[in-house]
């Protein structure tokens, strides 16, 4: 399929459109993005905690990161249109439980921990999996409109909510966006890669089909691994973390309940814009320094938000910034990660890496709702956030230049 960027799309163009709904609908989208809504209302109906509520995100950091490599071998073996069309109704359903919740704390993490497994085969391990055993000569651009879904579902998803919330309460909001992957997202991945891009979809060692890079083992010591490790985890806690308390952060702000809604959707858009800009960007420049100015943004973004107060423009400002430094982790990750340990081992070493990450992204919501219980200000975590993405900006220009690797192919 590889070619010009022209021929490439061309040919490629179903496993986009299918990569783009799958991300939209898939994990981390749908749990990550809507917490945020529902969790003041928890935390009136039921008496939680903010740092409880968030807490399920940490039962889906820990699947991740534990259970995440064992669905990196299923997606070789069965194809990314098996795992990925079983997987996203799956989510669905056990997403749609939360409605379900009457204050029973253990029964809302029993929700959560259902998520949690159910999602793992329609996270990016799965699209970017394709997108890059699809793409070479635009594959950053690729990589940034799959990947774009989660903006356009964190747009997309807070207005519906709290327009569903508003006509049926928050119990029919939840069941209809657990809806979403069932009848949309999964009858979309299986046709979009169903057909003649199989060969791309269902990349195994067995047909022979030429790979570069590492062996898992050999890459899981390699110092690009580790780097990317290191950079990716304060990346996750300093960017991921704060989005979906962003509605509260901005109250802490004294902004007006309107000016809140309208600066919580920008996220989306900027996660969007910088999805494009930042995939156009890898195609074009080295790749670490695009990350070193996508996370100095995030750390001007993170000052701004922890002051005292601020006006609509500032805070849209910072919101932006945020956004646009979001809307890039995850395909700037896939993208170095093809680029300096190969396609080789991608499932299993990108699915490693993105554990890690998920770490930061869910256990920290949780970390800034008990900092917000315990201290009533998020100005603090917010400046130690600034810090961190400072720290990675510098780390991430130790990769090097992109290694050059000779073609291996298998037997």
């Amino acid at each position: 399929m590889r070619g010009t960027g022209v021929e490439e799309f061309r040919d490629g163009w179903r496993l986009v459109l299918a990569g783009l709904c799958g991300s939209l609908l898939g994990m981390p989208a749908i749990p990550f993005y809507t917490i945020g809504v529902f969790a003041p209302i928890f935390a009136e109906e039921f008496g939680w905690s903010f740092a409880t509520i968030f807490g399920g995100l940490s039962l889906l950091a820990g699947s991740v990161l534990i259970v995440g490599p064992f669905f990196a071998t299923l997606i070789d073996r069965l194809g990314a249109r098996t795992v990925a069309s079983i997987s996203l109704p799956c989510l669905g359903l056990s997403y749609m439980t939360l409605a379900a919740s009457n204050g029973s704390v253990a029964q809302y993490y029993l929700s959560w921990l259902a998520i949690a497994i159910c999602g793992l085969g329609a996270t990016p391990v799965v699209f970017t999996r394709v997108i890059n055993s699809a793409f070479a000569e635009r594959r950053g651009l690729a990589l940034g409109i799959v990947l774009s879904g989660a903006g356009l579902f964190a747009f997309a998803v807070k207005p519906l909510a709290q327009l569903l919330i508003e006509i049926g309460g928050w119990r029919v909001a939840i069941l209809v966006v657990g809806a979403l992957p069932v009848f949309i997202a999964c009858p979309l991945v299986f046709w979009g890669f169903a057909g003649s891009q199989s060969k791309d979809v269902h990349v195994r060692p067995a047909t022979g089909q030429d790979f570069e890079g590492m062996m898992a083992g050999r890459a899981f010591l390699s110092r690009s691994f580790w780097l990317l490790a290191i950079v990716f985890i304060p990346m996750s806690l300093a960017v991921a973390a704060p989005l979906p308390n962003i509605e509260n952060i901005l109250r802490s702000l004294r902004l007006p309940p309107g000016d809140i809604v309208r600066l919580a959707s920008l996220v989306g858009i900027a996660a969007v814009a910088g999805r494009l800009l930042g995939g156009l960007l890898v195609d074009l420049f080295w790749a670490p320094a695009v990350g070193t100015v996508i996370l100095t943004m995030g750390a001007v973004s993170c000052l701004i938000l922890s002051q005292d107060s601020v006006s609509f423009s500032t805070a849209a400002i910072a919101i932006v910034l945020l956004g646009l430094t979001s809307g890039i982790e995850f395909d700037l990750m896939a993208y170095l990660v093809a680029r300096y340990l190969g396609m080789r081992s991608y499932a299993t070493t990108y699915a490693t890496l993105y554990g890690i990450f998920v770490v930061g992204a869910f256990v920290g919501p949780s970390l800034f709702g008990y900092v917000f219980d315990r201290t009533g200000t998020y100005a603090g975590i917010l400046q130690a956030c600034a810090l961190l993405l400072v720290g990675g900006a510098l780390l991430i220009l130790f990769l090097g230049p992109y290694p050059v690797r000779k073609t291996q192919t298998f037997p």
